[in-house]
């Protein structure tokens, strides 16, 4: 496997690269997150019945004890990281689109550095187009 510091570097430049549009951001990065590694993550959509596609409304993607927050409010995209223990909240920090990038980016990478599973598919993450 590639050394973890340009895993991270690859990474967070992957997840970067489509912030100028941050409705298309959410779309793309859900897609990815959900094909890559469902087992770390969570896509709420909003939308009526009828509605083929609903827009991504939150991510919420889980490394213990990090969760890693990106909601999507009509094309504005605000970033939380929150800390749990045994499923209660104790912090909440905000953070700005590129530094949460960054801090998911170190965390998916240290995942993907303790287990096997979780590497295939932070392989996967980066290899989808």
């Amino acid at each position: 496997m590639v050394d973890d510091a340009l895993s991270f570097d690859v990474l967070a430049a992957s997840l970067r690269q489509d912030t100028r549009d941050l409705a298309v951001f959410s779309e793309v990065l859900a897609k990815k997150l959900e094909q890559a590694v469902p087992q770390w993550v969570q896509i709420d959509r909003r939308g009526g019945l009828f509605q083929k596609n609903p827009p991504v409304r939150r991510i919420t993607v889980t490394f213990d004890p990090w969760q890693y927050v990106l909601e999507n409010e009509r094309g504005r995209v605000n970033t939380t990281r929150v800390k749990m223990v045994r499923g209660v909240a104790i912090k909440t920090e905000p953070l700005d689109l590129y530094p949460w990038i960054d801090a998911l980016s170190q965390d998916m990478v240290q995942a993907a550095s303790r287990e096997a599973q979780a590497r295939e598919s932070l392989e996967r993450f980066l290899l989808e187009p």
